[in-house]
């Protein structure tokens, strides 16, 4: 009887590369595609767990067995077993809890591979962050017979967000729309890791595609287009015209408006250090006395951190956490961005939190003065994970600012 809870969220596999085209004939050039796919398992208290036999497995039979699967090493093929009426296969964690295999095309057939993994008797399967699409075909030599992908009041010109992490894109339906068809996104050529499956025609014709303005890169050309591949694995031969897109970011510097926040708020600390009389309190103002004890930290900022399964308010340790600030003034605009881990052990002996903290330089905060007719803003928040992946968000954190020291 193990003496750990498996954390389920670890057991998520990470796919480096899951989209992998090649051009028929390609045997040989199949020997060059692969993907490499990893997990850093861990209990529900963020300790890796090492020695232990992960089961994963796909959610069509016979797919697995499409491909080569190898070790760590890459010199070691791992062989797909039946596990009761489920195909799949075992890979040990090592000492730190890692599980690293490699998927390589078998020939030259398209495939589409959802995979899952479980701990045998402990774990429910869980899903992979990202389906493998191995197609039969190169976006760059495709024709663009479709009509390119449309955005919510968008037609061209430069794009902006008003606020909101995604924007809302309506595919029109094109020639023999099936059942089970996978439509992916691409920017540049590159796949965004962005796709949806179609149920059934009505599922196209609306804005009801939700994608992040996070596949965009600021203030360059985005080259937007999208393909389709079969429920067979087959990659349909037209992709769609391409939308040229110039993103400008987020014009109201300010944290997004769309997400949901499960976190508690960040604690904010004047610049005269971490204690109870110097937290500063919410929708105050923040003076020069404030962010000038010391001429080199202004602010110092708290983010918890949990080993309590039950606790959902606070990040699971060893979590990494992406601090944001935003500052509107007269002088304009700040925005920066820190990520660090959270501790994997708690404060105090035999407690259930930790802290971490991130120290806001007094450079960045003197002279934001308020504006003419109302008060300049700063806003903190934090998130765990990738506008462009998964993301769990902390709650805002706000106040007035007005700092004249230049």
């Amino acid at each position: 009887m193990s003496n750990y809870i498996i954390s389920l969220n670890s057991l998520r596999l990470s796919v480096d590369t899951p989209f992998l085209p090649f051009s028929p004939p390609s045997n040989n050039q199949s020997e060059k595609i692969f993907t490499k796919v990893t997990a850093i398992v861990k209990d529900v208290y963020g300790k890796s767990v090492s020695g232990i036999n992960v089961f994963i497995s796909d959610d069509s039979v016979g797919n697995l067995k499409k491909v080569k699967i190898f070790d760590s090493d890459q010199t070691k093929e791992i062989n797909v077993v039946q596990q009761g009426c489920i195909e799949g296969f075992f890979v040990e964690t090592d000492r730190s809890g890692n599980i690293l295999f490699f998927i390589y095309p078998f020939k030259a057939e398209s495939v589409r591979i959802k995979l899952f993994s479980q701990v045998i008797g402990s774990t429910d399967p869980v899903i992979a962050k990202d389906i493998i699409y191995i197609a039969n075909n190169i976006p760059e030599n495709m024709e663009a017979d479709f009509i390119q992908p449309e955005i919510f009041d968008y037609s061209y010109g430069d794009l902006k967000s008003p606020g909101k992490k995604d924007f809302m894109v309506k595919i029109v339906p094109y020639s023999n729309v099936a059942n089970g068809d996978s439509i992916l996104f691409f920017v540049n050529n590159q796949y965004t890791r962005h796709s949806i499956q179609i149920h059934d025609e009505s599922d196209l014709g609306s804005y009801s595609i939700p994608l992040p303005y996070a596949i965009f890169l600021e203030n360059k050309l985005s080259r937007f287009f999208y393909v389709v591949i079969r429920a067979s694995g087959d990659m349909v031969a037209s992709k769609s015209q391409t939308l040229d897109i110039l993103y400008k970011g987020n014009e109201y510097n300010e944290p997004w408006t769309d997400v949901d926040r499960i976190y508690e708020s960040c604690k904010v600390y004047s610049s005269y250090g971490v204690y109870p009389g110097s937290i500063v309190e919410e929708y105050t103002y923040i003076y020069d006395d404030i962010i000038s004890a010391n001429n080199k930290e202004g602010l110092y900022v708290q983010i918890t951190g949990t080993n309590d399964q039950n606790d959902t308010e606070h990040v699971t340790f060893g979590s990494e956490v992406t601090l944001n600030l935003y500052i509107n003034s007269r002088q304009g605009h700040v925005t920066e961005h820190c990520t660090k881990r959270i501790p994997s052990v708690p404060d105090e002996s035999g407690g259930n939190t930790a802290t971490l903290t991130f120290n806001i330089p007094y450079d960045i905060l003197k002279y934001n003065e308020a504006y003419p007719d109302k008060p300049g803003e700063i806003y903190f928040d934090y998130k765990v994970g990738s506008d462009n992946d998964d993301v769990t968000y902390g709650k805002i954190w706000q106040a007035k600012i007005d700092t004249d020291m230049k």
